[in-house]
């Protein structure tokens, strides 16, 4: 099952984000989700692996550590420098979700790509629901969310949940964040 909604995933996500060129930060973040988070979800070492192969610096500031990562334990976090913006790569803490942030970015063109992305992942086979889209007003304006859960016909009550969180306004430690992570539903 993995190997499909990755396979299928990648599929759309490579196709779109060719076309990307509207706002670097959105492509980036959208990118650098796609390459590190979408194909190893759940897999803890292969994204450590791979923060290890870009020599990227582990975040240690304890504020800065508890926004990437959050709650519990085995969890970390990288700074992803780029010219044009600044991001994060991290392994969340409790859930060992993947995810990226981007301090500054179009919330619209994320939110774009990340529909584009999963909306485009329909197939024989696979399962994509919407799990919630919900806007509320928080201190930086409107505060997106958008989870949607992708699993196989036979097997629904297991897959993967896609996440994105958006604020209209910059001001807070990030505008938006694109995360992955396994689920099972209790029985």
């Amino acid at each position: 099952m993995r190997l499909t909604i990755a396979v299928a995933l990648l599929t759309v996500t490579f196709t779109s984000t060719s076309a990307i060129a509207d706002d670097t930060s959105a492509s980036f973040l959208t990118l650098l989700y796609s390459k590190v988070c979408v194909p190893n979800v759940g897999q803890d070492e292969k994204i450590r692996g791979w923060a290890r192969e870009k020599k990227l610096a582990e975040v240690t500031a304890p504020a800065a550590r508890d926004i990437f990562v959050g709650a519990g334990d085995g969890g970390v976090a990288w700074a992803v420098p780029m010219s044009f913006g600044s991001f994060a790569l991290s392994i969340r803490g409790d859930t060992h979700a993947c995810a990226t942030f981007a301090r500054a970015v179009d919330p619209a063109m994320v939110e774009s790509y990340f529909r584009k992305i999963l909306e485009g992942v329909s197939r024989p086979g696979l399962v994509v629901k919407v799990v919630k889209d919900s806007s509320e007003t928080g201190p930086n304006g409107t505060i997106r969310a958008l989870i949607y859960s992708v699993s196989t016909e036979k097997n629904v009550k297991r897959g993967n949940l896609y996440t994105m969180v958006t604020n209209e306004r910059t001001g807070g430690p990030f505008q938006a964040t694109l995360q992955a992570a396994k689920f099972v539903e209790s029985p």
